[in-house]
């Protein structure tokens, strides 16, 4: 059917052309069974990573089509997700074929693909799997500014209204599944790379010298340029199913409100103030997803605040991930080595429940940090803006801080609990790239991710300071020095033990005590409170010289009640009042700033 005599379609054309693509599609599914063109490629080993650059593409994702077809352009960024890990990273042999559909597959619901844009007679469609097009595309255009050859390429008849003037050497390149294929061939080896960014789709093809195998030839060959012979013309523009005026159309679609820009959900793992207020100031109407608030996940759960929301707005809560979570930490809890790697599980577990519940209009994301490298390797954050809310230092940090307080005190083995897999800490670093906000109260957290996410907004928050009644100190011969933690050596224990030798003075330490016996050894009395009781009775100063600290709730307890505090950097505090800050691991700065904050 020609566009420029468009005629509302009917049935009867719609079964017809439903027959004629079953029939084709299962003839070519059994030429190519006996006589295979094409191989699926792999993800390649890595040769032509660093490879030079031959050729790239980027293409709007959101601004091409109506703004009254943004369920169907949200729709086809979704497909675009799901299809991008068949592509990325493949390597494909000198002389072999890329084919688009056996790269693929077949997209069926199963596999994540949704109701997209299809071009159909003069019209956009919802369709499943709609929109790839866009992937087939700027694939047909990377690969001819590379000088590969298009083996097989078919073009559309019409355009989407408002998609943009294509460049000179765009490729027109529409597939349909499985026997309008696109099929791409080089004479030397070269690596495809796919990636979404927050707003464009972009492809690189990478390679090296040409080789010298010759090509073998390959029987389908076929081009659709445009019926009407003149290859310069424009084709018309289509119609669209969510805007056409014509409401008696049996594939009219009544209208869908997201919104312009689509919706925004929050993805969080624990609750903190500062974050709960950032939400309730910036991102009123956010949907939320979170962990199911029990005792077993670890959970505290405010008494007041912002968790109590119209219906409309009530947190989605996975129970299966959150219980099975709350049982492997609980199980892996006291387990040395163990319990940093049962909290990334739970982490994954957690973000790959999130990850199910996206929707494709969830077109911008505020996620929590814990959260953020594991959705990137699921591919979730693909084609959506991401604000990070930080809480904690990227996990190269803290392993780089870890070993280098391990390498001071190398026989205490809970320096070394904190290992992540390469990958994850890969995952991590690309996801915070991408990010186009930072929030952190943190003063340590913020300064170091202004270097990896440049084109961020970065955004300090306030620390929440509880309410806490004054602190009267007591009058004893010797002063009262109150640990802010358990006795750990990321804790500073270490460093807290070597300062206090040969001064006397009292120690309380209100978490749990360390496995070495010796650790106070020197130091005359010492107790420990469990977290329980009064913390902070009689103190002359609350301590806290941590390499890595990043939830120092009980030092904004001791601020609130005015009891001095000595704090390392690593803590974050930044130039709150009654803090003093000195760096991670420096004993005699340490035992400066204690004997000056007991003393005034």
């Amino acid at each position: 059917m020609r566009v420029q005599a468009w005629q509302p379609p009917r049935r009867i054309d719609a079964i017809d052309f439903w027959l004629r693509s079953r029939l084709l599609a299962t003839a070519h599914a059994l030429r190519e069974t006996l006589r295979p063109s094409a191989r699926r490629w792999t993800e390649g080993s890595g040769a032509l990573a660093d490879a030079p650059v031959l050729a790239h593409c980027r293409t709007p994702l959101w601004t091409d089509g109506r703004a009254d077809e943004f369920p169907l352009v949200a729709g086809k960024v979704q497909n675009l997700r799901v299809a991008r890990r068949a592509f990325d990273a493949v390597e494909v042999p000198a002389g072999e074929v890329l084919s688009f559909w056996r790269q693929l597959g077949r997209p069926a619901a199963w596999r994540g693909f949704v109701q997209g844009r299809e071009l159909r007679g003069g019209c956009v469609v919802p369709t499943l799997a709609g929109g790839l097009c866009q992937l087939s595309n700027a694939l047909a255009t990377v690969a001819s500014r590379a000088g590969f050859d298009l083996v097989e390429r078919h073009g559309h008849t019409a355009r989407i209204e408002q998609a943009g003037e294509p460049g000179p050497d765009a490729v027109d390149a529409t597939v349909f599944w499985n026997y309008i294929d696109l099929k791409v061939r080089a004479r030397q080896a070269w690596r495809l790379e796919v990636e979404l960014t927050g707003s464009e789709l972009v492809l690189r093809i990478r390679g090296r010298g040409a080789s010298t195998v010759p090509f073998v030839p390959v029987t389908v060959r076929r081009t659709n340029d445009d019926s009407s012979g003149d290859a310069n013309a424009a084709p018309p523009v289509a119609r669209g199913c969510l805007s056409c005026d014509q409401t008696a159309c049996f594939r009219h679609r009544p209208q869908v409100d997201v919104g312009p820009q689509g919706l925004t959900v929050a993805l969080l793992d624990t609750w903190t103030p500062e974050f709960a207020r950032y939400l309730r100031e910036e991102h009123p109407r956010a949907q939320r997803m979170q962990p199911v608030p029990m005792r077993l996940a670890f959970w505290r759960r405010p008494a007041t605040g912002w968790h109590r929301e119209p219906a409309a707005l009530a947190p989605q809560a996975p129970w299966t991930a959150s219980l099975r979570r709350a049982l492997w930490q609980r199980l892996w809890a006291r387990r040395a080595g163990r319990r940093q790697a049962s909290l990334i599980d739970g982490q994954r577990w957690l973000a790959q429940a999130f990850a199910a519940r996206l929707r494709p209009e969830h077109t911008q994301l505020v996620v929590e940090q814990s959260l953020l490298p594991h959705l990137q390797r699921l591919g979730a954050l693909d084609g959506r803006g991401v604000v990070v809310l930080a809480g904690a230092l990227p996990m190269a940090d803290i392993e780089r801080r870890l070993d280098e307080a391990s390498r001071r005190w190398p026989d205490d083995a809970t320096l070394r609990d904190f290992r992540a897999d390469a990958s994850l800490v890969r995952a991590e670093s690309l996801a915070l790239a991408r990010a186009s906000a930072i929030v952190t109260p943190h003063a340590e957290v913020a300064r170091r991710l202004a270097a990896p996410a440049p084109q961020a907004q970065l955004r300090r928050l306030e620390w929440a300071l509880p309410q806490a009644g004054a602190v009267v100190r007591a009058d004893a011969d010797l002063p009262l020095v109150v640990f802010a933690a358990s006795a750990l050596a990321r804790k500073g224990a270490r460093e807290l033990a070597a300062a206090l030798q040969g001064w006397p003075c009292r120690l309380r330490v209100l978490g749990s005590a360390s496995d070495d016996d010796g650790l106070w050894q020197g130091i005359g009395h010492v107790e420990h409170m469990n977290w329980q009781g009064d913390w902070f009775a009689g103190a002359a100063v609350v301590v806290l010289p941590a390499h890595v600290e990043h939830a120092p709730r009980a030092l904004l307890r001791a601020v609130a009640a005015g009891v001095p505090v000595v704090a390392s950097t690593a803590c974050g505090l930044g130039a709150l009042p009654g803090v003093r800050e000195i760096a991670a691991g420096d004993v005699a700065a340490l035992r400066t700033a204690l004997r000056a904050a007991c003393d005034s």
